[in-house]
Parts: structure tokens; C-alpha cells; sequence
């Protein structure tokens, strides 16, 4: 029996374990949490419970597994004698839920052929698929020329600590080849450079009655919210004049309402904290409040660093969190631009923010990838995708960020979106088709397959 047979019959045996495996997974609300931070857990308990529930899976299947202090996992199999090893980078921490959702986020409920959870799109449905592609291709005895290795991180919706000691305080290896199920179909041989930027200005003196401005969860998400409180009737009053659409919260603030998107496509979102800052503006008169608005170009022009390139396209800008901090007006940008520029951005973008009256607190920049097509691994990968689906569609290229830049140049991002899924990702009601999710099963396992033997 050939391994793409073994890799359909253990699809059609195990249909209902591998959607409870993702379901039990997904169930597990793996969100950062410094308040439950611990020895074995660097990113609050329930990321902790998402690697310990996964690598116990993986176990179970005869893997070896090993975690490492918690911030990283892995399951890996395959000849021991071999010297060298091939990776799938999946992560199993995910953006908090927000509101706005039909089932619970964390219900993890089947309805209408979907799975609707925080995390099934972004990123553990994707990462399990890889994972029982990986159990069938361990199962089926194929002969392998590498070790297939499972690398399951904890931190990549926020500050990436997972990948910095993975390879890093633990000294693991480069793979020899590798892909992260983190993007879309058929696959991201490129990807922007990003950084994200906490910066600072003095608010003036029309706004010292403004006790909080707080909008956004993550430098990587549109905020789908703003709230302001203040001990100023009267300019409360001003700004529910400026926002009709505003309403009050249980502790007398206002609350503006956005439209949340993934950081990498602002455009795709509503950012409540510009509408909440125009309104501000307007109430008090205070420039600071215009000088946020100006910022929250999606272009980058409010920074003045907006550009493209032939490859990646053009630079994008998100206002990701906002606050007030010992009177400061504290802001949180994620900038992700283009793949063929190098790093003076980082300079210019520092310069121009200065000019424009910003102070520079703190950053973390991760440089461009690009893997040209005619290298390995686009090339099986390609291979393997178009055998499945028939798709001859060329490589892609995106402004999103992936463990791919972590591996570079030996990894890319492959799928797990196709045309015409919906992108659901960091917003409300993310859902994966099971049948995307047993499709993906049948490809992640050939790819594994295909890459352990080149």
C-alpha cells in the first residue's frame, strides 16, 4: 500500500478523533496571560494547558515529545540515525476573543459543516491538521530519509519569546527544511518585514480631565473598541455630541464601536480608536487627539513611510492599542513593509515619528523573507498542492507575519486558506470548514512526506 493510501484510509477511520482532537484544543482558552504566569508556563496557564494537551497527543502516537520550559514544544519521529530534520511550525496561543460572537469562543461548537472557535482558523485547526498528517505518516511505517519534527509555539500573537528560545536558551537546530500552516494555499514565499513600536506624546492641556482612553488587545489587531472616561460632565457631553453613535458604559465612560481585522490588513478594518480620537479632537481642541487620527493611516503616510515594492506591495500601518499612561498618550503600532527594502525604514520611521512630536519607548523588528520559487521548499510544496487540488495558481506574497521568518531561508508559509474561505482570522466567529480541515490533513501529511525524503 502506497502512503497516499494509508493517508486516505487513516482520514476516513479517524474523521471524528481528529475533529475532537482540535475541538478539545481549541476548547483550552490559550490566550497571554501575565496574571497566571508560573514556572512551566511563561505565557499564563491555559497556553501552558494547549502545548501540555498537544504533546501529550503526540506522545500517545509514539512520538517523542519534549517540552521546552513551556514557551515551545515539539513531537518528532523518524530515523534515529539521521542526521538532519524536517519541520511543520504551527502555534497554539491566540488572540483574545473580543465580543461579538454567535456561539461561544471557546464552545469550539460544529454548525453548519464549520468549526466556530477562537483559534480554528488562527492557528491550532491548520496546526492539528499538520499534526494528524503527521500521525498517519508515522503510522504507515513509509520510509524516511529525515526526522519529522512538530513544533508547536506559544507566543507568536505577541512578542514571538517561543521562537527566540527555541533557538535560542534550548539550542535547537535549523530544520532542513520547513513550513508553518499559518497563511493560505498554494503558498507565501514572501513575506514583509514588521515591527512593532510603543511611542509616546504629551497630551495638552484641554485633555488633562480624560482619566482613561483604552482601545485595543493586541499591536496586531484592528481594535474593535475604544472607551473614554473623564470626571468632566461637560466634556462628556461634547463628545456624545461628536459620537451619536457612542454609548455609555456600566461605569460612565463612552464607548465607541470598530470593525476588528488582522494587523497585516488594517484596511480591512474600522479602527475604533481613530474614530474615538476624531471625536476627542473635535471636543477638546487638543491637537494631540489629530495627531493619533493622522497616525492611524493604514498607508503609513501619518508616519511618513509609506512605499511599496513590485514583490510584497505596499506598507501597511495599524494603530493596534491605545492608552493613557501617567498622562502620556502611550500608542502601540504595527508596521509591516515591503520585502524588498532593507532596514533604514527602521530610522526613517523613527525620524519622521520624532518630527511629528512622537517619543520612541520601545521596538521588535523582525526582517523581510523571500525564498525564491525555483528553491526548495516551494518547490515540493507547490508540487504537493497542486497534485491535491488541481490548482495551478502561482506562489503568493503578503504582509502577514509567520514562524516562516524564523526558519529563513529553508521555510514558507503553506496554506491553510484557500480562495473563497472566509478571512475570519482575529475577528468574531473564526471558523474552519471540517472539510478544509480533513483536506489539509491529506496535504500536511504528503507534504511531511515529500519534504522527510528530499
Amino acid at each position: 500500500m502506497s502512503f497516499i493510501e494509508f493517508l486516505n484510509r487513516y482520514i476516513d477511520d479517524n474523521q471524528e478523533k481528529a475533529l475532537a482532537s482540535l475541538q478539545a484544543c481549541l476548547r483550552i482558552p490559550s490566550v497571554k496571560d501575565e496574571t497566571t504566569v508560573a514556572s512551566g508556563a511563561p505565557f499564563g496557564q491555559a497556553c501552558a494547558d494547549a502545548l501540555t494537551y498537544t504533546l501529550e497527543l503526540c506522545a500517545a502516537t509514539g512520538m517523542k515529545t519534549v517540552n521546552l520550559d513551556g514557551y515551545v514544544g515539539y513531537a518528532e519521529f523518524g530515523p534515529e540515525g539521521a542526521a538532519e530534520h524536517i519541520a511543520l511550525l504551527g502555534h497554539l496561543d491566540v488572540v483574545p476573543p473580543g465580543d461579538g460572537w454567535t456561539d461561544g469562543p471557546w464552545d469550539a461548537v460544529v454548525r453548519d459543516g464549520r468549526i466556530w472557535s477562537r483559534g480554528a482558523q488562527d492557528d491550532k485547526g491548520p496546526t492539528f491538521a499538520g499534526v494528524h498528517g503527521a500521525i498517519a505518516l508515522l503510522q504507515s511505517g513509509a520510509a524516511l530519509r529525515h526526522r519529522v519534527r512538530l513544533i508547536f509555539g506559544c507566543d507568536e500573537e505577541s512578542s514571538w519569546q517561543c521562537m527566540e528560545h527555541y533557538f535560542g536558551a534550548a539550542g535547537q537546530p535549523m530544520p532542513k527544511l520547513a513550513f508553518t500552516p499559518d497563511a493560505g494555499f498554494p503558498l507565501y514565499h514572501a513575506e514583509k518585514g514588521s515591527y512593532t513600536a510603543t511611542i509616546t506624546r504629551t497630551l495638552g492641556s484641554e485633555s488633562h480631565q480624560i482619566n482613561t482612553f483604552t482601545s485595543g488587545l493586541r499591536p496586531n489587531m484592528v481594535p474593535d473598541k475604544a472607551i473614554v472616561t473623564s470626571g468632566d460632565a461637560a466634556l462628556m457631553g461634547r463628545l456624545r455630541s461628536e459620537l451619536p453613535d457612542a454609548f455609555e458604559t456600566s461605569d460612565g465612560g463612552l464607548q465607541v464601536t470598530g470593525v476588528s481585522a488582522h494587523g497585516g490588513t488594517p484596511h480591512g478594518g474600522v479602527n475604533a480608536a481613530m474614530l474615538m480620537a476624531r471625536g476627542l479632537q473635535n471636543a477638546t481642541g487638543d491637537a494631540s487627539w489629530q495627531a493619533l487620527v493622522t497616525l492611524c493611516d493604514c498607508d503609513g503616510k501619518g508616519a511618513g513611510i509609506d512605499g511599496q515594492d513590485d514583490l510584497t506591495g505596499a506598507l501597511t500601518l495599524n494603530v493596534g492599542v491605545v492608552n493613557i499612561v501617567d498622562g502620556l498618550l502611550e500608542v502601540v503600532i504595527n508596521v509591516r513593509y515591503p520585502a524588498t527594502w532593507d532596514d533604514s525604514v527602521l530610522q526613517r520611521s523613527w525620524d519622521n515619528l520624532n518630527d511629528r512630536g512622537w517619543t520612541l519607548i520601545e521596538f521588535d523588528h523582525t526582517a523581510p523573507l523571500h525564498v525564491p520559487i525555483d528553491q526548495e521548499p516551494v518547490k515540493t510544496l507547490l508540487s504537493v498542492y497542486r497534485d491535491h487540488t488541481g490548482d495551478m495558481s502561482a506562489p503568493k506574497t503578503m504582509g502577514g507575519r509567520t514562524y516562516a521568518t524564523s526558519v529563513q531561508p529553508v521555510g514558507v508559509a503553506f496554506g491553510a486558506a484557500m480562495a473563497g474561505d472566509p478571512e475570519v482570522a482575529h475577528r468574531p466567529d473564526e471558523n474552519i470548514s471540517v472539510e478544509r480541515y480533513l483536506q489539509c490533513i491529506r496535504i500536511y501529511g504528503d507534504a511531511l512526506y515529500r519534504l522527510a525524503n528530499i
